[in-house]
C-alpha cells in the first residue's frame, strides 16, 4: 500500500475548483494552489493554504495534485507546459485532472506523465459550486486503481459518491455523458415551458405537472432564464449565462467528436450543440 499523501496540490481556483481547494485545506500537512488571479490565491491562503508562484511550483512541492481549468488548451498548459506540473514533479506524483476535457487529451497527458513516474487520472465530476461548499460532488474517474487509491483522499475531501469508470478517459467519457444528458434535458424543458406560455399555461402549473422529473439544478436553470428573458438587460446574469453556455458548446461539440470518432450517430447532440444560444435566452449570440 502506498504511503499516505501529506502534501497536496490544487491548480485553478475558479467558481468550482476554489471550494474544492478550500476543502483540502486542514485535511493535509500542506496545501499548496496556484491561480493566474492573485485574488483567488490570497483567498485560499486566507484558509490556511500556501501559494505558488506556477504549476511547476506545485509539482515540486505536492504529492497529489488536482488540476481544474478552463479546457484543454489550459490543462495541457498546466500540465505537460514548459513551466508546467511535470517539469517539476517527483515520479510517484498523482496528478487528478477535474478540468471537462476531451478523453483524448487525457490520455495523451497520462502518457506524457508516465514517462516521468508520474500517474494521471481524469477525476470528472459534476455537481456545481454548491454541492463542492457540501462535500457532496460526483465524481466520475478514469485511470488505475493504484493510482485512484493515492488521490482519492483529495476526491474524498469533495466527494458524495466517486465510481471508478475504468481507464485514463474513461472519466472525460462519462462526464461528456452526463453533461449531454443534462443539456437535452435542458432543451426539452425550455421548449415544453415555450409551448405552455403560448397557451397560456401558467408557469407554476407546468412546473407541477414537471415535477417528478424536475431536480433542483433544472429548476434553478429554467428560473434564471426566466429572469434574463424578461430582464436582457440584466449584465450580470447575462455574462454569467454566456460563460456557461460557452462551456456547455464546448462540452457538446466534445461529446460530438467523441461519437465521430467511435462511429456514433448522435444528431440530437449535434442539435443541441447548435441551439445552445437559444437554450440560454442570449440568442444574438448564435454562432452562424
Amino acid at each position: 500500500m502506498s504511503e499516505r499523501v501529506r502534501r497536496v496540490g490544487f491548480i485553478g481556483l475558479g467558481d468550482i475548483g476554489e471550494p474544492m481547494a478550500r476543502n483540502l485545506c486542514g485535511a493535509f500537512d500542506e496545501v499548496v494552489v496556484h491561480d493566474l488571479r492573485a485574488e483567488a490565491v490570497a483567498r485560499l491562503v486566507a484558509s490556511g493554504a500556501k501559494a505558488a508562484a506556477s504549476a511547476r511550483e506545485v509539482g515540486e512541492r505536492a504529492e497529489a495534485i488536482g488540476v481544474c481549468v478552463l479546457d484543454d488548451a489550459g490543462t495541457r498548459a498546466v500540465i505537460a507546459g514548459a513551466d508546467g506540473v511535470l517539469a517539476g514533479a517527483a515520479r510517484g506524483t498523482v496528478v487528478a485532472i477535474h478540468s471537462t476535457i476531451h478523453p483524448d487529451t487525457a490520455r495523451e497527458l497520462a502518457e506524457l506523465a508516465a514517462a516521468r513516474g508520474v500517474d494521471v487520472v481524469d477525476a470528472q465530476m459534476t455537481g456545481g459550486r454548491a454541492l463542492t461548499e457540501q462535500k457532496k460532488l460526483r465524481y466520475m474517474v478514469g485511470g488505475s486503481p493504484q493510482a485512484l487509491a493515492r488521490v482519492r483522499p483529495l476526491l474524498e475531501c469533495s466527494a458524495g459518491e466517486i465510481t471508478h469508470c475504468g481507464g485514463v478517459g474513461a472519466g472525460a467519457v462519462a462526464k461528456l455523458c452526463n453533461n449531454l444528458v443534462q443539456f437535452q434535458a435542458w432543451q426539452g424543458y425550455v421548449d415544453a415551458f415555450r409551448i405552455a406560455r403560448a397557451w397560456g399555461l401558467p408557469d407554476e402549473a407546468l412546473l407541477g405537472v414537471l415535477g417528478w422529473i424536475l431536480n433542483d439544478n433544472a429548476r434553478v436553470f429554467l428560473a434564471s432564464r426566466t429572469a434574463l428573458e424578461r430582464d436582457p438587460g440584466n449584465a450580470p446574469l447575462r455574462e454569467r449565462f454566456t460563460a456557461v453556455m460557452r462551456l456547455a458548446e464546448k462540452d457538446l461539440h466534445l461529446a460530438v467528436d467523441v461519437a465521430y470518432r467511435l462511429g456514433v450517430s448522435v444528431p440530437g447532440a449535434a442539435l443541441c450543440a447548435q441551439q445552445m444560444a437559444r437554450l440560454f435566452a442570449v440568442p444574438d449570440l448564435q454562432r452562424r
